[in-house]
């Protein structure tokens, strides 16, 4: 390998906590009133379509991440199977995904939090909390893992007792017309909704570290998905149901106001403790996943070898943790509306699940011995399933989230097209240089081999 390997020391109940935590995020908490405004009550038919692609990127999850058990491994797999140019990208994507994404969390963070400081500088808030997951990340992961489960556990019950015990309030007349603005309105609606699923194939950017990857990878995947589906349905199926859809896309924290319809009044408070909690959970995860798909590419030469270290205490990638941290900071002075960021980001995750639905069909031809002898293995028909779904939900929610904002979905393109450059420009030094990215592709793929054998063993 090109570089140095990060030791395993995730288990299978830690990285679930660290999934759910991360897919989970605050846009659960703020989305569903949004997008009840678009949809209507059948805000959770968009989340049941919404659920479609992402069942099959858990598929791509397991799949990759049991063959390929090093940092961003999605990395290697698109850079491996197709070209070095489309897995850089990749990591281009999640780095444009922290920019925009960890501020807007941040900001979220601060929003509820003014709940219990209404004086607080929101600025100050939101730069603090950043800065306080950035420190506990630099102490290790394994201290990251212990504060996310306590976390994840907190936020999920906070949701679970809303959700079930609202089952039992549901004005079922708020629930009719199903779809006052329309089917189109609804579809329209999946497209953001999608972006709280997003997050299953992050943990591709981890598998190096997680414990017999080739066994643990699908299960964390599924455990993942069923967590989240289950919660992300029986929410938006309740809230709908205890306040009007008109007056859901005008609440500003909607959770909270379906929460005082039944609950006690201290109840508000819990969910806007749980609300703080998932938007630290996936600040947590963005600068945990980031930082290891920037150190796998810096491990390649595309990055500063400067990014290629560990830290000799932790065990850590500190130099990119402090990276992405930074990138987030920079970005704190960009505010977003949720909604939109959430169509655009779609389009980068989208954009992937069609280059990786072509991706699994090519897998058994360009990557045999991996594809042979893994634990956890899609048939030949499942592949090809998973793509052709893929590629068809891939270029469907594309093309609505251009349609619906246009400016911002060229501004992303445009972000990628600077990627391509950068890494053209990139290429040309380390070829000057004597040193070819598929030969360190190679070292890459063959020691993800060893690693998969020695997990077997």
């Amino acid at each position: 390998m090109s570089g140095v390997r990060l030791q395993r020391k995730v288990g299978l109940a830690g990285a679930v906590f660290l999934m759910v935590g991360n897919v989970v995020g605050a846009s659960i908490f703020i989305l569903p009133g949004n997008l009840a405004g678009i949809a209507g009550p059948a805000v959770f038919i968009a989340y049941l379509i919404a659920i479609i692609p992402a069942f099959f990127n858990t598929l791509v999850a397991a799949q990759v991440g049991s063959i390929l058990p090093v940092s961003a491994s999605d990395y290697v797999f698109t850079s491996t199977v197709l070209h070095p140019l489309l897995g850089f990208l990749k990591v281009w994507a999640a780095m444009l995904g922290a920019l925009v994404g960890g501020p807007i969390l941040a900001y979220g963070f601060a929003d509820y939090f003014a709940f219990f400081m209404p004086d607080a500088s929101r600025l100050a808030i939101a730069v603090t909390v950043v800065a306080v997951i950035m420190l506990v990340n630099l102490l290790g992961i394994r201290s990251s893992v212990k504060i996310q489960m306590v976390m994840v556990s907190i936020f999920v019950t906070a949701l679970l007792i809303l959700s079930l015990g609202g089952l039992f309030y549901i004005d079922f007349n708020l629930l009719t017309p199903m779809a006052p603005m329309g089917w189109n309105a609804v579809l329209s609606a999946a497209v953001p909704a999608y972006f709280s699923y997003t997050g299953f194939t992050m943990l591709l950017a981890i598998t190096e570290e997680i414990r017999n990857p080739a066994k643990n990878i699908p299960l964390i995947t599924f455990y993942t998905f069923l967590i989240v589906a289950f919660i992300y349905i029986s929410v938006t199926l309740v809230v709908p149901g205890l306040i009007p859809w008109q007056e859901l896309g005008a609440i500003a924290a909607p959770l909270s106001a379906a929460a005082a319809t039944f609950l006690p009044e201290w109840y508000s408070t819990a969910i806007t403790l749980a609300a703080l909690l998932a938007a630290g959970t996936s600040i947590n995860m963005i600068i945990i996943t980031a930082s290891r798909s920037f150190f796998a590419v810096a491990r390649n030469r595309i990055y500063p070898d400067i990014f290629n270290r560990v830290s000799r205490r932790t065990g850590e990638p500190d130099t990119t943790i402090i990276l992405v941290a930074v990138v987030i900071l920079a970005g704190i002075a960009f505010q977003g509306n949720i909604a939109q960021y959430a169509s655009v980001s779609v389009i980068g995750w989208m954009l992937y699940g069609i280059i990786w639905g072509v991706a699994l069909v090519l897998l058994p031809k360009k990557l045999p011995d991996h594809y042979n002898n893994a634990q956890f293995k899609l048939s030949r028909r499942w592949l090809w399933i998973t793509a052709v779904v893929n590629i068809v939900m891939g270029i469907l929610f594309i093309f609505i989230a251009v349609r619906d904002n246009t400016a911002p979905a060229l501004g992303y393109f445009f972000l990628l097209f600077l990627g391509v450059i950068y890494y053209i420009l990139r290429q040309r030094v380390l070829a000057k240089e004597g040193i070819s990215l598929e030969a360190l592709l190679k070292n890459e793929t063959e020691e993800a081999s060893r690693a998969t054998q020695e997990a077997i063993a």
